[in-house]
């Protein structure tokens, strides 16, 4: 195992945090839903397809203790540069974007490593952004389908929860300390 052989392969139907679902199909509802619903809404679904992440606790999925999975969305970094150029941000081509990312430190994204082995991987984040929910039963038989996948390995896998924990657990406050910046040093 090399020093950044950060995945492991999984064939079966095991799940645990950190799998890599690739092509996974996620339903969503289209359009707008009308208010308020009567008796027999008309909802139209559709189906788009993602790279996901599992991000349930793997405790969870093995002890049966969840009906639904979440995941979350996998991005290639090239994807994510090219979708803020598009926005007209900048900064995510900058050194000290990456520097920050590869820190942990960018809310709300967590990088994984490249892998140049089958079935690769590109330098990727995960965008907490874009969390999906989908039953256990579905996501067991899409990944048991999917040939081999990649999983993360430990600690990394642990490294990705803790990152979705800093980002979940954020408190916005409703004050400015600004001030602060402006007081003397205390003598």
């Amino acid at each position: 195992m090399s020093n950044h052989d950060w995945y492991e392969l999984a064939e079966d139907e095991s799940l645990l945090q950190g799998d890599i679902l690739r092509d996974c199909p996620v339903v969503a509802v289209s359009g707008s839903l009308p208010w308020p619903l009567g008796a027999a809404p008309d909802i139209e679904v559709e189906a788009k397809i993602f790279d996901l992440v599992v991000m349930t606790q793997s405790c969870d999925l093995e002890n049966e203790k969840v009906e639904d999975v979440l995941l979350a969305q996998l991005v290639a970094w090239a994807d994510v540069v090219r979708a803020e150029a598009e926005r007209g941000n900048e900064t995510v081509r900058s050194r000290k974007f990456r520097t920050l990312l590869i820190a942990g430190n960018v809310p709300g994204l967590s990088l994984l490593h490249r892998r140049e082995a089958r079935p690769s991987l590109p330098w990727s984040v995960v965008d907490f952004h874009r969390l999906f929910t989908l039953p256990k039963a579905f996501v067991t038989r899409f990944a048991a389908g999917s040939g081999p996948r990649l999983r993360l390995r430990s600690p990394y896998r642990e490294h990705l929860a803790q990152a979705f924990a800093r980002y979940f657990m954020r408190v916005g406050l409703p004050h400015d300390a600004k001030a602060f910046e402006q007081e003397g040093a205390v003598t």
